[in-house]
Order: structure tokens, then sequence, then C-alpha cells
């Protein structure tokens, strides 16, 4: 997309985004309400399994209702995060658990008590803690790797497992807010997670994340995974 088309999501600047996810995510739910949350989770989880049975991913956001994460909120409005995490060490062959995956992050990690979701930087402290290596790229610096001759781009694209894209929803517009996906690799295409799209399928890692809701979005970060 032109960046000329964009408005306030082009001129706000990443970090300060960024910056506002560390700052307001170092405090937890207290330990009462994440064993609640656990309890309920577990008992909803088991309804969400039985009711995707054949879903190897977690690609239903809206049907996440039952789920408690954050003091007021549903996982269904801001479990995006955590399904990346979630989505991302499945395709590694990682057995995880949703609602460990929640508790985890109400203790450390969740922005604002769930108004805004997940820290990514709780994404990668988490994923690091687990063993694997992590880089990352934001926008600014993606644009420079994609459009230069260094070939940091094919080094990212091949060399990570997996990958999680934080992005706008809509470029034009910061009130559609942000979503977070995890982008796997399959045999020849990168196939988008929980998109809303019916986990749409791309030829390059690059396609994917410029494709992200028929191109009207823009990404904020990328984050690359592999196992050690």
């Amino acid at each position: 997309m032109d960046r000329r088309s964009y408005s306030i999501t082009y001129h706000i600047k990443d970090a300060l985004v960024l910056l506002f996810y560390k700052l307001f995510s170092f405090a937890p739910l207290s330990k009462r309400i994440r064993i609640e949350h656990f309890k309920r989770n577990t008992v909803a989880w088991n309804n969400y399994r039985a009711r995707f049975s054949n879903d190897k991913y977690i690609e239903h956001q809206p049907a996440l209702t039952d789920f408690a994460y954050g003091k007021r909120h549903n996982a269904d409005y801001n479990s995006c995060e955590v399904i990346a995490v979630y989505n991302a060490l499945v395709s590694m062959g990682i057995g995880c658990n949703f609602p460990e995956l929640i508790k985890n992050f109400e203790k450390r990690g969740i922005t604002c008590f769930g108004a805004f979701g997940t820290s990514p930087f709780s994404l990668m402290r988490y994923l690091k803690a687990e063993g694997f290596n992590i880089k990352y790229y934001n926008y600014q610096k993606w644009l420079r790797i994609c459009t230069d001759n260094s070939g940091l781009y094919f080094e990212f694209e091949e060399g990570f497992d997996s990958f999680i894209l934080m992005s706008y929803n809509n470029a034009r517009s910061i009130r559609d807010m942000i979503h977070t996906m995890c982008i796997t690799k399959e045999d020849d295409h990168y196939k988008l997670h929980n998109d809303y799209e019916g986990a749409k399928c791309y030829k390059t890692l690059k396609a994917a994340v410029d494709g992200y809701m028929g191109g009207r979005s823009r990404m904020i970060l990328i984050i690359g995974i592999r196992k050690k």
C-alpha cells in the first residue's frame, strides 16, 4: 500500500506503540483470578476442542466467548497474541495447553489487564525461555530488508520455522485496532492463521504480511521463531 494513503497509523512511530505495550504489561492479574480463570478455561478448552475436533490450530477466535482473559474481557476479544503463540508452538510440533498459556500471560505480559491484549515482548520472552531462537523486525526495518539486496529477507524467510505477525487491521484507520497472528510454513506456501479470512495461503512470507485484510493492513512487528 502506498504510504501516502496511510492515515495516523503511518505517522505513529511503531516504537511508540511497542513502548506502550512494554510499559503497560507489568501488572499481573491476581493469583486468585488466575486460578479461577484457569478452571473456567479448562472446561471451555475441552468444549472448544470437541467442537473443532478436526482443527490442528486455533482458527476461530470469535468462538472463545467462554474463555476469560483479563479483568473485564473474554478471550474472543483480546487473546490473539496468545493464540499466535499456541499456533506457532503447534506448527513446530510442540504440545501445549491453551489455558496454561493464558494463565502464564495473565501473570506476565497481559496489557492493561487485557484491554489491549498481550505485549509482544512477553511473547518473545516466553519463547526464549522455552528454548527458541527469536529474531524480529519492526515495520521500518522490514521495509529495508525487503527492498535491499543484502539477502536478509531470504535469510529470515528461510531461516525460521514459524512467524508471529502484529499488524494494524486497517492502515487508514486506527479505530480498526491491531491483530496478531501466526504464519506457518507449509509445503509450498505460507499460511496465516486466525486471520478472520479462512486461514489464507500465500506464496511468500512477504505476500502473507502484505496480503492480510486484502492488503488494507500495515504490519507493526514480525517475529521469526526457530528451534535451537
